[in-house]
């Protein structure tokens, strides 16, 4: 009974660490298609705190970029800047968790938050829903098409973000959920019917930080990588 036991413990846990050994790395084709990986699953290298530098609430845990979830803590971006990209990742978050993927943002004493200069790429525990607030729309501004699927709460989804001469496109587990255009008379139309109707700053820059949104709940991402496009 013994022996089973350790057996049966030794399969499942090889099992687990193949898992994870798929985790965090570039694929083959990933790799000739000039793909870059931004986390390594076992550092924050290349991440640092907005308008900042050390994060606070953020950490590596099980493979993932994790935040502690710390109401007021700070949010997480990368290092480098980027034009066009394409960039996947994948996220598991808790019933009702909160969070997001912000792109092209700036950072400077004039901007306390990074929603004042980039769009938000929503990221929510939710089970079914299409409003402009949802996951995977672009936040307040597009919501995500009904195709959408969303796995339960504290499983692995995937998300995609691509920004390609002004045209914006974002995935959720594979399926395209969001597609508009930058400058647009629909994006201006859009745009004045969201709380970004004031803000001179939002989106205007063709450059910028990925950031994750520390929106007081625990997050956990992984395979985070970009295809800078130009």
């Amino acid at each position: 009974m013994k022996s089973t036991f350790f057996f049966t413990f030794l399969f499942f846990f090889s099992i687990s660490l193949s898992a994870q050994d798929k985790d965090n790395i570039l694929t083959p084709e990933e790799f000739e298609q000039g793909w870059e990986l931004l986390f390594d699953g076992k550092s924050l290298k290349g991440w640092k705190a907005y308008n900042g530098d050390t994060p606070k609430t953020w950490s590596v845990n099980d493979n993932a970029i994790y935040c502690n979830g710390t109401s007021g803590g700070d949010d997480l971006m990368t290092v480098d800047a980027f034009g066009d990209f394409d960039f996947k990742f994948q996220w598991r978050i808790p019933e009702k968790g909160n969070s997001g993927v912000i792109y092209r943002v700036r950072e400077g004493v004039q901007w306390k938050k990074p929603y004042q200069t980039g769009a938000e790429y929503q990221v929510y525990g939710e089970e079914e829903n299409f409003s402009k607030t949802s996951v995977g729309s672009l936040y307040d501004v597009y919501p995500p098409s009904t195709d959408k699927k969303i796995m339960p709460a504290k499983e692995w989804n995937s998300g995609r973000i691509r920004i390609s001469n002004g045209l914006i496109t974002h995935w959720v587990n594979e399926v395209v959920v969001m597609q508009c255009q930058i400058g647009s008379e629909d994006w201006k139309s859009k745009i004045a019917d969201s709380k970004w109707k004031d803000n001179p700053f939002f989106m205007k820059s063709s450059f910028g930080h990925i950031d994750f949104q520390n929106h007081g709940s625990e997050i956990w991402y992984k395979n985070v990588k970009i295809r800078r496009l130009k």
